[in-house]
């Protein structure tokens, strides 16, 4: 099985049974959710956290792309 996470410049901070930390290359960090589905493996795109350079903000974007900040 292979996770096909990274791009060029990313590094692997962590790596647990539940999710992978990958630091981008631009410095944000991704908390990206494993589940494991039986026998196998497969990523929850829809529950990926980033950690980015900010003012202390939490930022969501809906399906719609409507952007909610709590500060």
């Amino acid at each position: 099985m292979v996770l096909g996470l990274l791009k060029k410049g990313d590094e692997v901070l962590n790596v647990t049974n539940d999710f992978v930390a990958i630091k981008r290359k631009k410095g944000d960090v991704d908390i990206i959710p494993i589940i494991k589905d039986g026998e196998s493996w497969r990523v929850d795109f829809e529950s990926i956290v980033t950690i980015g350079y900010g003012d202390n903000t939490v930022m969501l974007e809906n399906k719609n792309g409507v952007q909610i900040t709590n500060f």
